[in-house]
């Protein structure tokens, strides 16, 4: 969670680095950029409307005696410089003042992202080296109960790792964190005492993982086994508790590398429970940046119970990839919405330079209405679905440029409508008179009789600023709709 920085946490940062500020080793790290957009398709005044924003991070990482290292990382706030709620856009006004001047309260604007001092060594003679943390901490333990990516910097305390007891070696950390509690304007901040420990090692020729954490009175546990009990084959298993909604989650895997009789085969079987309540306050939640589409484990299969597999080959080079899968399908309350199986193949191999590709599917599925699940809402399915995919690509040389192009079409069958999506894509690199190294794509999606698509160009000139002009037509939301011309500039140290 970031602070932002006053009297005191200034005089705390300068206390907290004082011990290495005069080390032989500092390294100053950060980065510094700006963007400049103008988007012609809204216009706000003379028919241009233009944003910007600035962004600031810093770093520093100090090394004394003893292998003692200090960071402490700043952020500055995004900032909008031509904000200014007191005009109406709509009314024609234009929403902003100049970038100067302008009164900045750097008090009020810089926050401070992380803050620990770390050493690696043995706390006595002869002793195993510890690798031990005070400040902001960043906990990986399992993506179930204990995820880096939400607890960088949003737990304090005190971390150590590396402590090795025969074949286990063991981690643990104390510290607090404030999250919200309650909902609306009952909401307030809460301060919770965390702590947690973590154990992986090799018994036996199995690989053992397992952790236990506390966070305020909830306790949530994870633990992996990996194995292989015959040559060629292996075997993980993985369970996690949640305390706080009395939620389990339990996935068994095989594989087999090449099964006997059947070389160049490989086969992959796979059972899970997902209790639909399973939500761990520090378990992996990433989304995918371009589409803010879930990548986690836990949002891929929340609320399924089922089995699934997988069998793949190589025949005359042609890769070859069967799939199946059952499970049903509960809802937030832990009802049983509908069930769903899904059977397909795939297929790609390289021809002439081509990379050809296709593949089917066919779904059949009693989830017929819809039904919320963890913080999102899912639609119902169609009874039966049936989707082929079929795809190619290649580098195609247009005199001195190299051309990337691909097509993609994706036709799939519900009840006696077949619906189709074509996607066309192409991205090249070229050098004109008085510029180099100029990038252009263009993106082409047609669907269900709509056309959207996006094209770009950009280039970096000599000078250090990156030039962006770019159409899109409903390709995107990460993008501004029709045209806009993006200018930035970004040092990092």
């Amino acid at each position: 969670m970031k602070r932002h920085i006053s009297i005191l946490a200034i005089v705390l940062a300068m206390v907290v680095a004082a011990p290495v500020l005069a080390a032989p080793s500092v390294n100053l790290g950060g980065s510094l950029s700006t963007v400049f957009q103008i988007v012609p398709s809204d216009p706000i005044d003379a028919g241009i409307s233009a944003t910007s924003d600035l962004h600031l991070e810093l770093s520093m990482e100090m090394a004394g005696r003893n292998q003692v290292r200090g960071y402490i990382g700043f952020a500055l706030k995004e900032w909008d410089p031509f904000e200014n709620d007191t005009e109406d856009p709509e009314k024609g006004e234009m929403n902003g003042k100049s970038l100067t001047p302008r009164t900045v309260d750097f008090l009020n604007t810089l926050t401070i992202d992380k803050v620990y001092l770390e050493t690696t060594g043995a706390l006595y003679e002869g002793g195993s080296a510890l690798t031990t943390r005070f400040g902001d901490l960043a906990v990986d333990y399992s993506p179930y109960t204990a995820h880096i990516s939400e607890t960088d910097g949003t737990i304090e305390g005190l971390q150590i790792s590396g402590l090795y007891l025969g074949p286990v070696e063991l981690a643990g950390f104390y510290g607090w964190a404030t999250r919200e509690v309650g909902e609306a304007e009952e909401t307030t901040d809460v301060r919770f005492a965390d702590l947690g420990i973590y154990g992986q090692g090799e018994i036996e020729g199995i690989a053992l993982q397992g952790s236990a954490l506390k966070t305020g009175d909830d306790i949530a546990l994870a633990g992996s086994a990996e194995f292989a009990p015959v040559s060629g084959m292996d075997i993980i298993g993985s369970a996690a508790w949640d305390g706080a909604n009395k939620a389990t989650v339990a996935k068994v895997e095989a594989g087999i590398g090449e099964i006997p009789m059947l070389p160049e085969v490989s086969a992959r079987v796979a059972v899970r429970s997902f209790d639909p309540l399973f939500n761990p306050i520090y378990r992996d939640d990433r989304k995918d940046d371009d589409t803010d589409e879930d990548i986690n484990v836990v949002d891929l299969n929340a609320g399924k119970r089922g089995v699934t597999g997988e069998i793949h080959t190589d025949i005359m080079g042609v890769g070859l990839t069967g799939k199946a899968d059952w499970h049903e399908q509960r809802d937030i309350n832990r009802d049983l919405v509908g069930t769903r199986t899904t059977v397909g193949a795939d297929a790609a191999l390289t021809y002439e330079g081509f990379d050809l590709r296709a593949g089917i599917s066919n779904l059949w599925s009693t989830v017929n209405a819809p039904y919320a699940i963890l913080d999102r809402d899912e639609d119902a399915d169609p009874e039966t679905k049936t989707t082929l995919t079929m795809g190619v690509s290649r580098d195609i040389p247009v005199g001195p440029a190299v051309v990337d192009a691909g097509y993609d079409l994706e036709l799939s069958t519900t009840g006696s409508g077949v619906d189709s999506s074509h996607k066309v894509a192409a991205s090249t690199t070229m050098d004109f008179p008085m510029f180099s190294d100029v990038e252009m794509s263009g993106n082409l999606k047609y669907s269900e009789g709509v056309a959207t698509y996006l094209g770009k160009v950009a280039y970096t000139a000599p000078c250090g600023i990156e030039f962006i002009a770019s159409y899109n037509e409903d390709y995107t939301s990460k993008r501004a709709q029709g045209l806009s011309l993006t200018a930035g500039m970004s040092v990092e140290f």
